[in-house]
């Protein structure tokens, strides 16, 4: 779907100062009030909801050190892909936070 790529063509000089797509829908959505449905991602796998879970009642994950007080305090046991996913998400969530 590609929203956060800029829309139109890259500037030839100078700094890329185009909006993405996803600042223009935001925009329409703040000016209408009603929320464009290619703002709204793919509802969340099944399989992946109980991550989805753990990384909301984990947050912030600032560390590997945090996650594992976190782990240790809801008894939870981590298998190395959950951990992998659950820091990639506060990654992600760390870019989205600095726009």
């Amino acid at each position: 779907m590609g929203l956060l790529k800029p829309a139109g063509p890259r500037p030839k000089k100078g700094p890329d100062k185009r909006i993405t797509i996803r600042a223009q829908l935001e925009a329409v959505a703040e000016k209408t009030g009603k929320r464009p449905a290619r703002l709204d991602g793919p509802a969340c796998p099944v399989e992946l909801a109980y991550l989805w879970e753990w990384y909301c009642s984990a947050r912030p994950i600032e560390s590997l050190a945090e996650l594992k007080a976190w782990a240790d305090l809801y008894g939870r046991r981590l298998k190395p892909y959950e951990i992998t996913l659950m820091r990639r998400l506060a990654a992600v969530e760390g870019r989205v936070a600095q726009r």
